[in-house]
């Protein structure tokens, strides 16, 4: 047998490969075996010749900009690109490094989902994917000022009508196995911030969007946002009550409850009222007549109650729970979006109530910075004609709730 070769021992190595039992070529940092792993690659301490520790900026944590709300970040305009392929990789890029953060939730720490998983899932699922380019196109837009500003509104546009299209033949023709919980729950998220991101543009697109309005494009997301749940059924129960991060969420129900100011107090007492008149002013109508006002006054009670409790309950110091306020429209049903549509005078008051609510959150994300306004403004413009003192004294609250919200943005910038 061959004697052993000697070898001259170093400690000069780098920590990763001691701490393996591996030889160190002492090359870094990074050491070669460290570049080929893309790992860590520190030594002990800078002697002669060895250069400070330093980590691989490849696949590495330390490499992640640090998170940032997506409202204080100063971004460059993009450049809308001349080719079609190109706008799509440049808006899954907005995606992937900007847009996403405003649909994160601080509370469930889901920026994986976001960022990572939904474009995986939009690989596969085309509703996501244009889903995903309208809201950052929207995103863009949001924050440009220049002529390009225009043609990322209209490629939003265009992405969202895709969506709601594709999203439908889904629901209609091929359905929602079990497996596809998850990405149907992501894009109902998405379908809300859609309904505001889109709104706060009507204006700009009004040569192209002939009669649309805050009301009808708010109701026509919320229908397809309770198809959702409709074709889901138990399965997204059953999805929810095992996710890891729903898990984190406090169910609304179970939030805890704070005294309400008083002129907001008043306010829901003023909505209760005016809704309460109605049955008295139906007496000796027609039955037709008098039994749609009592399901509309049955509606429209349920979503002043539930709107009390967003008051009661997502309003403070605490911005965790205000997600839920975008929730409240879905929770106070089928009913109350059929008075809605109907042009009930009291639904449409409680809508625009709802609307002073969302302004709070206008200071936090992009596609809620002028929404509550906007819906504030049109529906108290349909009820200047006839309004009696009571109508008058609700839209007076609301619009005073506003002008509130922007003196507090004005104060906070």
């Amino acid at each position: 047998m061959p004697p052993r070769r000697s070898h001259q021992k170093s400690r000069r190595g780098c920590l990763t490969c001691k701490y393996g039992h591996i030889k160190c070529d002492e090359s870094g940092p990074p050491c070669g075996r460290c570049k080929l792993r893309a790992t860590t690659c520190e030594y002990a301490s800078p002697g002669l010749g060895l250069r400070q520790p330093q980590a691989l900026p490849l696949n590495h944590d330390a490499s992640l900009p640090t998170k940032q709300d997506p409202d204080q970040e100063h971004l460059e305009e993009p450049l809308f690109p001349k080719d079609h392929r190109l706008l799509e990789l440049q808006l899954m890029h907005r995606w992937s490094t900007v847009t996403y953060k405003s649909l994160r939730s601080k509370v469930a720490g889901d920026d994986y989902i976001w960022q990572i998983a939904v474009p995986r899932w939009s690989l596969q699922h085309d509703f996501l994917r244009t889903g995903l380019f309208a809201l950052s196109a929207f995103e863009v837009a949001s924050r440009s000022t220049g002529a390009d500003r225009a043609k990322y509104l209209e490629a939003a546009v265009e992405y969202q009508t895709l969506a709601l299209s594709d999203f439908r033949h889904q629901l209609q023709h091929q359905g929602i196995d079990p497996q596809s919980c998850e990405t149907v729950l992501c894009f109902s998220l998405m379908l809300m911030v859609l309904a505001l991101a889109s709104s706060q543009f009507i204006t700009d697109l009004a040569g192209d969007r002939q009669g649309d309005s805050m009301v009808l494009n708010t109701i026509t997301h919320f229908e397809l946002l309770r198809g959702c749940g409709t074709v889901l059924g138990d399965n997204a129960e059953q999805f929810l009550a095992q996710n890891s991060y729903a898990q984190k969420l406090t169910p609304f129900e179970k939030l805890t409850r704070m005294p309400l100011d008083p002129d907001t107090a008043v306010a829901m007492s003023k909505l209760n009222s005016v809704n309460e008149r109605r049955i008295l002013s139906t007496v000796g109508d027609s039955y037709e007549h008098r039994a749609q006002h009592v399901a509309h006054f049955e509606a429209c009670r349920k979503a002043i109650t539930l709107l009390e409790e967003c008051f009661a309950k997502c309003v403070g110091h605490d911005d965790d729970h205000q997600g839920y306020i975008l929730g409240w429209l879905n929770m106070a049903g089928e009913e109350y979006i059929h008075a809605i549509k109907g042009n009930d005078r009291v639904a449409l008051l409680v809508l625009m109530y709802w609307g002073s609510l969302v302004e709070k959150l206008s200071h936090q994300v992009w596609w809620a910075r002028d929404f509550g306004r906007l819906l504030v403004e049109e529906i108290s413009g349909t009820m200047c004609g006839e309004a009696d003192a009571l109508t008058t004294d609700i839209v007076s609250s609301a619009q005073k709730m506003i002008v509130r919200q922007s003196d507090d943005k004005a104060d906070a910038a």
